[in-house]
């Protein structure tokens, strides 16, 4: 709800603050980087000190950054407030999963409880442009302001959680310094190709180094005695298909809506806030499908799900492709298919978080959360970076648009595929 919020204040902010584009563009990632990069030390310090420690001191963060924010008085004021923002969100998503996996004991209802976790995102989609809406008129602070009385709710009611095991272990020091560069840098890389083009110096030097980085972080993890992420986690044919739907279908979801976004606005001249309000059909259709997540994995096994998930997913790209190519109904119909993408993503979340914490062991729910989650966002940034980079070099923006998500269908097939494996080698 945040990010979203944030995108439409950004006019005001500018108008008020003097941004420069790269300014209003480091008020989004500003956020979007610590939140990335932090989600493994997040989820080692969720397992150290326990869940309920690690979300009531992200809840708290949070509150406090978004005062920092609204109270800005300056661009560099305001940076830093995104910035810790990142930090507190990062704190508290990995460490919200581990919640559900410590409140209820059962698949079953560890299912259900994670249908709801994921209706809290479909409804953000929602509620974030017609919040943003109202408030970015009266004044652009107000859409920081909101967040502190949800914050303090949260922690008035954080109070009946039960103490959370911990798990104390020696600190890897030098996992988490080499997990921090390596994806600051990827991350940074991105972005900036995203922004310059990825053959720029600065793109390229980022991505080489957090290559390098990454490459050394994984060494390392195979060498200490406690890493800071157990290798082990990955023996685990669940946690493969995990990571592969989360990354493929963030990657492939925040460049759909992405795109979508600059047809509406740049081809059919649609304003900003009434795009936005195009997309809040699929909030609901995401929300459904939250809801039909549990039904379908409780008659039929959550691989099962995630294959109709999936399927739906590939079908909604394919339409965008098909209806971008039109010349009339092109806003209604974009969003049809789009609502489609969001039912099928809306099914196939709850389904992959209930495989990450049902494929580990309690005690590293926490970590193996939070490279779940590091892997949606990583993947998030590239969609973005990628197919934006497509559709910039294509003759038109119909074309870069059939290609970008020609290469989503090629991902959701290729998810469909493993799925199909993974189950056939389960059930033998």
């Amino acid at each position: 709800m945040d990010t979203l919020i944030t995108n439409l204040a950004l006019p005001s902010i500018q108008e008020e603050l003097g941004a420069s584009l790269a300014a209003q563009q480091w008020i989004v990632d500003g956020y979007t980087l610590p939140f990335a990069t932090l989600l493994l030390l997040a989820g080692n310090l969720s397992d150290r000190f326990g869940a309920k420690r690690a979300f009531i001191c992200g809840t708290a963060g949070f509150a406090l950054s978004s005062a920092i924010c609204a109270l800005a008085n300056s661009v560099e004021m305001l940076i830093l407030g995104r910035a810790l923002m990142g930090v507190a969100a990062a704190l508290i998503l990995p460490s919200s999963m581990s919640l559900i996996n410590e409140a209820y004991l059962t698949e079953d209802h560890r299912r259900r409880a994670l249908a709801a976790w994921g209706i809290g995102g479909s409804a953000a989609t929602a509620v974030g442009p017609l919040l943003g809406g109202l408030l970015v008129p009266i004044h652009w602070s107000l859409v920081f302001s909101v967040n502190i009385p949800i914050c303090l709710a949260i922690l008035l009611m954080s109070g009946k959680l039960a103490t959370s095991p911990r798990v104390p272990q020696p600190v890897d020091l030098i996992g988490q310094i080499l997990a921090i560069v390596a994806l600051t840098c990827l991350v940074g890389g991105i972005i900036e190709g995203g922004a310059q083009g990825f053959t720029q110096t600065v793109p390229m030097a980022l991505l080489i180094v957090g290559a390098v980085g990454l490459a050394l972080f994984i060494f390392s993890q195979s060498r200490v005695a406690s890493p800071l992420m157990p290798l082990s986690l990955f023996s685990s044919a669940g946690i493969r298909l995990a990571l592969l739907g989360g990354f493929s279908m963030i990657l492939s979801w925040n460049g759909c809506v992405f795109l979508s976004t600059l047809f509406l606005q740049q081809e059919l001249s649609l304003s900003p806030l009434v795009c936005g309000l195009s997309f809040i059909p699929s909030a609901f259709s995401g929300a459904f499908g939250n809801l039909m997540s549990d039904r379908l994995a409780g008659a039929r096994g959550s691989r099962f799900a995630l294959m109709v998930g999936t399927a739906l997913l590939t079908l909604g790209y394919g339409l965008i492709i098909v209806f971008a190519g039109l010349d009339a109904l092109d806003a209604p119909l974009i969003a049809l298919a789009v609502c489609l993408a969001g039912m099928g993503g809306g099914i196939n979340t709850p389904c992959l978080a209930n495989l990450v914490l049902k494929s580990t062991d309690a005690q590293h729910s926490g970590i193996a959360s939070a490279v779940f989650n590091a892997m949606r966002q990583v993947g998030g940034a590239i969609g973005i970076a990628v197919f934006g980079t497509l559709t910039s070099v294509m003759a038109t923006m119909s074309l870069g648009i059939a290609t970008s998500l020609g290469i989503s269908i090629l991902l959701m097939v290729l998810l469909f595929i493993t799925n199909f494996h993974t189950r056939e080698k389960a059930a033998a």
